[in-house]
């Protein structure tokens, strides 16, 4: 697995140089900003989470799935390679985010706003790729890609209708679904670590 790690390490540093500038930027941009703005927080953990993710069209275009095949390595190491590559990913800018958004959030009182970001990142930075690495393994990079835009739509549906219904509880169960997010979305990303397995083990390159 460390090869593989190192192989997509040095992927992303040819190909995601100029989205991880972009994620640099996005950053210092919200530590500046006279306001908060979310999108600006946001994006950087969501685009860590996928960038593993993307990686598989590149595969996918150098026909790197059947070389891997005449390889020793097991198809289960593979996706559990790609999972962990994500998680590694997530973590890192999900600690990088955190860190600025405390220097920007404590001095102003606000530990309120940086315990949300704490606990609303990781349903951001893990259920797409949760989504979407299933999905890809088994239709590939362009059928894969309509699933996630439906996928993504549907999320953005139900955060407002859940967004409406939490306003309207009290300060406790509220709490309490804000605390629920993290927990949901490690709950799902394992269930779709298992589920990708099944499928890659399965599936004919």
């Amino acid at each position: 697995m460390k090869g593989l790690i190192q192989k997509d390490l040095y992927m992303i540093w040819k190909y995601g140089r100029s989205l991880l500038v972009m994620s640099g930027i996005f950053l210092a941009v919200s530590a500046v900003a006279q306001q908060q703005n979310y999108f600006f927080v946001v994006y950087p953990v969501l685009f860590a989470g996928i960038l593993p993710v993307t990686l598989i069209s590149y595969e996918e275009r150098d026909g790197w799935n059947s070389l891997c095949d005449t390889m020793p390595i097991s198809r289960k190491t593979v996706v559990d390679e790609r999972y962990v590559m994500t998680l590694l990913c997530f973590l890192g800018m999900y600690l990088l985010t955190l860190g600025v958004q405390a220097a920007v959030l404590l001095p102003k009182g606000g530990k309120e706003g940086l315990l949300q970001l704490a606990c609303t990142l990781p349903a951001v930075g893990l259920l797409a790729p949760a989504v979407m690495i299933p999905v890809t393994l088994r239709w590939g990079v362009e059928k894969g890609r309509i699933v996630y835009y439906l996928f993504i739509a549907v999320v953005v549906m139900l955060g407002v209708i859940g967004a409406s219904s939490l306003s309207n509880l009290s300060g406790e169960i509220a709490g309490l679904g804000m605390w629920a997010l993290p927990l949901a979305a490690a709950a799902v990303f394992g269930l779709s670590w298992m589920i990708a397995v099944k499928i890659y083990e399965k599936r004919e390159l």
